[in-house]
């Protein structure tokens, strides 16, 4: 005999709080979802976070030079303010460089902002103390970012080359000579990596999503080619007959099929109307099928659009990559197994290095198609059934 829930329902001591039983989670779905969590902050959380770390970064060493030149050897109070005030008066305009050249842009008015950013670093030079030369390593972001090629490299090399003389030139030690332009030259590379790692992850994410947006113009352009080719035909032959079939029931007009019939008779008492009606009855049912197997085929991945795809993505990550097709095509659908097979065989040589080129192929036989994924003279080869 089934007891009644009151009567399994464990008692509880007076003021305890009754806490909802825990479900546990499997394996399984313990994996799938600290992937989504790992998918969602590799793609979307890392690129928008990637230009914040960039200037926070890029903040960091102004500010610790201006915490230095307060406190040591050689200088004091006047060439800690003089620094602040200078550093208070670049950093913006060194910060928007970065800012842009994060997001894979270059910033408007960057040639006037550097040079205004060069006068206040190298004007200040003389009141800001000997260690302010190490503040050149901004200044060495700035015009790499900003300025064309050439003369951002002689620039930058400038600027390391003389921190050294400057700074001796503002009394410092001879045994800390080497530190400026060591300053220089690590803080401005160091910067410069991270500034073009947000860049490219920038440039990534763009790629990406034009990549999708490729894929699914593509898809459309694919369907409607389908649908016109295949149910345009039988739609418009249905419409076609069946304004035929209302001519010939409206009083007063002429079919075009029996002219010798009376306009608005009952199609019971044309023989040949009411054939041409249940034939297009059956026409239309079939179009209905044939749109109804359409749908559900679509629904499916496409194997054409699979391998573009592939091609499509080979190609963007630098790897000269060549699709072969016979002339008869392939099958429409590419079912699960051999589709995540070709996916991780396009994974892994995104993931390889030194892959120059490589050829996918494909070879349709009886009751099957062949994809052999060739790259620099290493061949896999993938089945999938027709």
């Amino acid at each position: 005999m089934a007891l009644p829930l009151t009567a399994v329902r464990p008692r509880l001591p007076d003021g305890a709080a009754v806490r909802p039983a825990r479900l546990p989670w499997s394996a399984g779905e313990r994996r799938r979802a600290v992937g989504r969590v790992a998918e969602f902050w590799r793609s979307d959380r890392v690129v928008r976070l990637a230009p914040v770390a960039a200037v926070v970064c890029s903040s960091l060493l102004p500010l610790l030079q201006v915490t230095l030149s307060f406190g040591y050897e050689g200088n004091g109070s006047g060439t800690g303010l003089w620094s602040l005030a200078a550093t208070a008066a670049y950093l913006p305009l060194h910060l928007r460089h970065v800012w842009y050249a994060a997001h894979a842009r270059r910033p408007p008015a960057g040639c006037w902002t550097f040079a205004a950013m060069a006068v206040i670093v190298l004007g200040v030079t003389p009141l800001a103390g000997n260690m302010w030369p190490r503040a050149y390593a901004g200044l060495v972001v700035s015009a790499v970012l900003v300025l064309p090629g050439p003369w951002s490299y002689l620039f930058s090399v400038a600027l390391v080359a003389a921190a050294a003389p400057v700074a001796l030139l503002l009394d410092l030690p001879w045994r800390s000579a080497s530190w400026p332009p060591f300053s220089v030259l690590c803080g401005g590379g160091a910067l410069l990596l991270l500034v073009w790692l947000a860049a490219a992850l920038t440039r990534l994410q763009a790629a990406r999503e034009e990549l999708a947006q490729q894929a699914v113009a593509q898809e459309r352009r694919r369907i409607d080619d389908d649908l016109r080719r295949t149910l345009g035909g039988a739609l418009e032959s249905i419409a076609a007959r069946g304004e035929r079939a209302a001519a010939a029931l409206t009083p007063g007009s002429t079919p075009d099929s029996n002219p010798d019939s009376d306009p608005g008779s009952d199609p019971d008492s044309d023989p040949g109307l009411a054939e041409e009606l249940g034939r297009l009855a059956d026409d239309s049912r079939r179009t209905l099928a044939e749109a109804r197997r359409r749908v559900r085929g679509y629904r499916q991945p496409s194997l054409r659009a699979e391998l573009e795809t592939a091609a499509t993505l080979l190609s963007a990550a630098g790897v000269a990559t060549r699709l072969e097709l016979p002339r008869q095509g392939v099958p429409e659908t590419i079912p699960p197994r051999p589709r995540a097979a070709l996916r991780a065989t396009v994974t892994r040589l995104l993931r390889a290095d030194g892959v120059r080129a490589c050829t996918i192929t494909a070879t349709v036989e009886v009751g099957r198609v062949l994809l052999e994924v060739r790259a620099d003279d290493v061949a896999e080869t993938i089945e999938v059934p027709a």
